[in-house]
């Protein structure tokens, strides 16, 4: 009976995750590229498509160390990423699923596992969002300057 108490509960109850992931829930999507919901999160694939972001939050492409030659579009509170000179971002993460629309992701290690950011180590793991993303004159979506993280 606790087992399927606890099945039932809402996940934001539970505890913070700790950087050794568990692995991905029953029937969630894995594919490198994709978010658990199953939905395509590379640049490549999405250039062209209407994505809603929030007031006060900025399309970044991320690099998977499994995918080289694409970025993955995230939306990020501009709050917790640098300045020009690598300064002034808040300690901590806040961001949303541009494939699924899941919003509220409150810690980058939950985050990155929700789009299958496969990260091997834990100190600035925030530094895989390399890019900010911008929209060309034709209106496509394109990587644009580097994000500077110092330190």
């Amino acid at each position: 009976e606790e087992e399927e108490e606890e099945e039932e509960g809402s996940e934001s109850s539970s505890p913070p995750v700790s950087y050794q992931m568990k692995p991905p829930p029953e029937g969630c999507c894995t594919t490198d590229g994709f978010c658990q919901a199953g939905k395509d999160l590379r640049l490549v694939s999405i250039s062209n498509d209407h994505i809603e972001v929030p007031s006060g939050f900025l399309l970044v492409g991320a690099k998977s160390p499994n995918l080289p030659d694409h970025l993955l579009v995230c939306a990020v509170d501009k709050r917790f990423l640098p300045d020009d000179n690598g300064r002034n971002a808040l300690l901590g993460f806040s961001g949303n699923c541009v494939g699924c629309g899941k919003k509220g992701f409150c810690y980058f290690t939950e985050f990155s596992n929700h789009i299958n950011l496969k990260l091997t180590t834990q100190p600035k793991k925030q530094k895989h969002l390399k890019y900010y993303l911008v929209r060309n004159a034709q209106g496509a979506l394109t990587k644009g300057s580097v994000i500077c993280w110092k330190g």
